[in-house]
């Protein structure tokens, strides 16, 4: 895997962590972003809070990340509001490829959505939809979508290659938020039917769309 590749699937993960810390979080951020004393050096990410501000730096083992850290460290010094956060790839946090869902998969878990929600249990139904959909945007953008995806940035990269519509990419980012509640202890979070009912009749869009497209066979084959 090339670094730039591996740095990415580390940003994936460490970053949906930081915002659960209550960090404000940019992924390469841009020059307008940083403050002065920053303005010589790209980090990786910025995490941005009132209490603290956090550089983040995902490196390699070696001489050249020496020098870097170096470098970082000797602008950071005397800013005592800001924190270098350093994470060093090896193979425990660069997440692995999931394999794809066959098109059966797919059919299956929307017709458990949809028998969950009949019954009124929403809260499965919805981390259900989640899956699915993240079956269903690997499905169709494999290279993509490989690894492990937070709700944010799978919805972007389906609305930014058409799979979904703007009203679509809305309702999902809006479902995305209820989903973080419910998933990080927030077991009172109300989730209507009705939100189910269409985040459903998206995943059978995308289902349709998948199949009239003549999916890939390791997309569409049994296991």
């Amino acid at each position: 895997m090339k670094p730039e590749v591996q740095e990415a699937a580390v940003l994936e993960v460490i970053l949906p962590e930081l915002v659960a810390e209550g960090f404000e979080v940019y992924a390469h951020p841009s020059a307008h972003l940083l403050p002065s004393f920053l303005r010589g050096y790209s980090p990786d990410a910025i995490a941005l809070r009132e209490d603290k501000n956090l550089a983040i730096q995902v490196l390699h083992q070696g001489p050249a990340s020496k020098g870097k850290l170096d470098k970082v460290r000797e602008l950071l010094s005397g800013h005592r509001d800001w924190e270098l956060r350093v994470y060093w790839i090896s193979p425990a946090n660069v997440p692995e490829p999931i394999e794809a869902a066959s098109v059966k998969d797919v059919e299956r878990a929307i017709t458990s959505i949809e028998e969950l929600t009949a019954k009124g249990h929403t809260a499965p139904a919805l981390l259900m939809a989640w899956a699915s959909l993240e079956a269903l945007g690997r499905a169709f953008l494999p290279e993509k979508l490989a690894r492990p995806q937070t709700p944010a940035r799978l919805v972007e990269v389906l609305a930014g290659d058409g799979l979904v519509t703007p009203s679509e990419a809305d309702r999902l980012r809006q479902l995305a938020s209820v989903r973080n509640r419910l998933i990080h202890g927030g077991l009172r979070v109300k989730i209507a039917s009705k939100d189910i009912k269409a985040f459903a009749a998206v995943l059978r869009t995308l289902l349709k769309l998948l199949q009239s497209d003549g999916p890939s066979p390791d997309a569409t084959s049994e296991k």
